[in-house]
């Protein structure tokens, strides 16, 4: 059995089957206030260093500057409250993009780096120890067989 063809509907036919466009609803940014956050600092220390930062990497210093006393915010687990400012004159910003400058998030990073790495010693240190302590252990009884016969 032969299939029909298609039928092409003439263009005033496809205007009349098309929804009437509503208008898009406005921007929830425009209505709303406009809000200063880590990406902006993240763009203010781009403008100011020349550096690129990852508002990742941004929010890891702010939550270490937090625990430290220097930023107004309470660090508990689970807290997914955005973080903002009143905008580029906060003080707290300044005290952000001054943290950042002086190097603390590469510090901070190295320092969890070299923990890391002394972690990793230990254990490998203490996996050897006990590796050891086995192999010390089947030669004892090795000898004693030996002593046996």
């Amino acid at each position: 059995m032969a299939k029909a063809a298609p039928t092409k509907k003439s263009p005033a036919k496809a205007q009349k089957a098309a929804p009437a466009k509503v208008e898009a609803p406005v921007a929830v940014a425009e209505t709303a206030e406009a809000v200063f956050g880590v990406s902006d600092i993240a763009e203010l220390i781009k403008v100011r260093t020349g550096k690129d930062v990852k508002t990742r990497d941004l929010r890891t210093l702010l939550r270490k500057m937090a625990r430290d006393g220097r930023l107004d915010r309470e660090i508990i687990a689970g807290n997914r409250e955005r973080w903002t400012w009143t905008g580029p004159q906060d003080p707290e910003v300044d005290t952000i993009i001054e943290a950042y400058e002086n190097g603390e998030l590469e510090a901070d990073k190295l320092e969890k780096l070299n923990a890391l790495k002394e972690r990793k010693a230990a254990q490998r240190a203490a996996k050897q120890a006990e590796k050891d302590a086995a192999e010390a252990e089947a030669e004892d009884d090795d000898e004693e067989l030996e002593e046996t016969e």
